[in-house]
């Protein structure tokens, strides 16, 4: 693993919820939330939270490709998305807020290669994340 962060809710400005300083992930149950792909598989699941939904099933409000389809969906308020904390400058413009949400656990970033990837930049790539996972601990 490379680093812990804590998921976001990304909402717009006009929501509900956009005023409060802390959001829980209850009080986001019954909305639509924006999701990838059905092709995305268990990457869909995991940004939907199903696992923490206490099998309540999420409402898809749309389906999102790219960063910039989920900023348009959020300012068309088409649903609300979770995110990675590194993320939210990405989506965080006008119209969109994010905020902390409660009762969800944090994202995990892991680095996957192929062994025999012996590419400069890969191999740099992940000696840099191994010193840097190494001096974090």
């Amino acid at each position: 693993m490379v680093a812990t962060e804590p998921r976001l809710v990304a909402l717009p400005q006009s929501h509900r919820l956009a005023a409060h300083d802390r959001i829980d992930f209850a009080d986001l149950l019954d909305e639509p939330f924006l999701a990838l792909p059905s092709s995305a598989g268990p990457l869909r699941d995991y940004w939907l939270a199903v696992d923490e939904r206490g099998g309540r099933p999420a409402v898809i409000g749309a389906e999102v490709s790219s960063t910039e389809e989920t900023y348009e969906a959020l300012v068309n308020a088409d649903g609300v998305v979770l995110l990675a904390t590194g993320n939210a400058p990405l989506v965080a413009h006008d119209g969109v807020v994010t905020r902390p949400v409660t009762g969800v656990s944090p994202c995990e970033i892991a680095l996957a290669w192929r062994r025999d990837d012996n590419r400069p930049l890969v191999r740099g790539y992940v000696e840099a994340c191994a010193q840097a996972t190494a001096t974090a601990r």
